[in-house]
C-alpha cells in the first residue's frame, strides 16, 4: 500500500473552503439554493436565523470574529451619500472599507471591502483599490491572485476615469516567465484588465487595446483586446490592427483641403 496523498507542508493548514468562499465573492459560485447551502455548510458558526434576519452590518464589522460574516457585511456597505446618508457616515464607512481592504488579516474581509468599493462613486475608492493591488499581499498565492483580480474588477465597475490608469498598467505588464501557475496568473490578470478597459473611451485606454492587438502573440489576449475595442467604440471591425489604427487615428489627421483652400494656396504659392 502506498502512503497516499500527503499535504505539502509549505502550503500550511488553510481550511479547504477558503478558495471556494473567495470565489463566491467574485460571483463565480452557483446561485440560488446551492449558494445558500454552500454558505451554511462552509461556516460552522452559521446562525440560521441570522441568515434570514441579518444583523446590523456595522455591528458585525466591529464585533464579529467570523471572517465570512464580516466579509459579507463589508461587501454590503453602500455609499451613504448615494443613498440619502450623511457626510459623517460617508467618512465612517470609508474608514471601515479602507482598513479592511488594505490591512485585514482575513482574505474574505479584504475581498468584501474591495468588492464594495467598486460600487462607490467617491474618487477616493479608486485610490484605495490601487493601493490594494500594488501592495504585497500576505495570503497564499492562489488567494492573492483572487484578491488582485477582484481589485481589477472593482476598478472596472467604478467607471471612474482615474481607474483606467491601473488597468492600463496591468494590461501592459509583461508576461511571466516562471512556472506554469505564475504565467497563468499574470495572463488572467491581463485578461481581466483588458476586459475592464472596455469601459473607458480615453485615448490612452484605446491605444493600449490597439497596442495589444498589434503586438501580442497570445491569441487570448488579442481576442480580448479586439472584443474590448468593439465594445468601447461600437464598431465591428476585423481582429486586425491596421483597420483599428486607421479608425482610432482618423480624427487626428488634418482634413483634406477643399477647392477654395487649394485655390488660395495655389495663388499664394511663389
Amino acid at each position: 500500500m502506498g502512503q497516499g496523498h500527503q499535504p505539502d507542508p509549505r502550503r500550511g493548514t488553510r481550511p479547504a473552503w477558503t478558495v471556494a468562499a473567495a470565489l463566491s465573492f467574485l460571483g463565480l459560485s452557483v446561485c440560488g439554493c446551492a449558494s445558500f447551502w454552500d454558505d451554511v455548510v462552509t461556516n460552522r458558526n452559521r446562525d440560521i436565523k441570522g441568515y434570514f434576519m441579518p444583523p446590523d452590518r456595522l455591528e458585525v464589522i466591529r464585533d464579529s470574529t467570523d471572517g465570512a460574516k464580516r466579509g459579507r457585511a463589508l461587501a454590503g456597505l453602500e455609499e451613504p451619500l448615494e443613498h440619502g446618508g450623511t457626510q459623517e457616515q460617508q467618512e465612517q464607512f470609508l474608514r471601515f472599507l479602507t482598513v479592511a481592504a488594505l490591512n485585514d488579516k482575513e482574505s474574505l474581509c479584504r475581498l468584501g471591502a474591495i468588492r464594495a468599493l467598486g460600487k462607490w462613486k467617491d474618487p477616493r475608492a479608486v485610490r484605495i483599490l490601487e493601493d490594494a493591488y500594488l501592495q504585497r499581499l500576505p495570503f497564499a498565492p492562489e488567494i492573492n491572485v483572487i484578491v488582485r483580480q477582484q481589485v481589477l474588477a472593482s476598478l472596472e465597475e467604478t467607471g471612474h476615469s482615474e481607474a483606467r490608469h491601473l488597468l492600463i498598467k496591468a494590461a501592459r505588464q509583461p508576461n511571466a516567465t516562471g512556472s506554469f501557475h505564475e504565467r497563468q496568473q499574470v495572463l488572467d490578470e491581463r485578461l481581466s484588465a483588458i476586459r475592464g478597459l472596455a469601459k473607458f473611451k480615453q485615448f490612452d485606454a484605446t491605444e493600449t487595446l490597439l497596442h495589444i492587438l498589434e503586438t501580442e502573440k497570445d491569441v487570448a489576449l488579442r481576442d480580448r483586446a479586439h472584443e474590448s475595442l468593439r465594445t468601447v467604440t461600437g464598431k465591428n471591425l476585423p481582429a486586425e490592427a491596421a483597420p483599428w489604427r486607421e479608425f482610432l487615428h482618423s480624427d487626428t489627421k488634418p482634413p483634406e483641403p477643399g477647392l477654395i483652400q487649394r485655390v488660395v494656396g495655389w495663388v499664394r504659392s511663389p
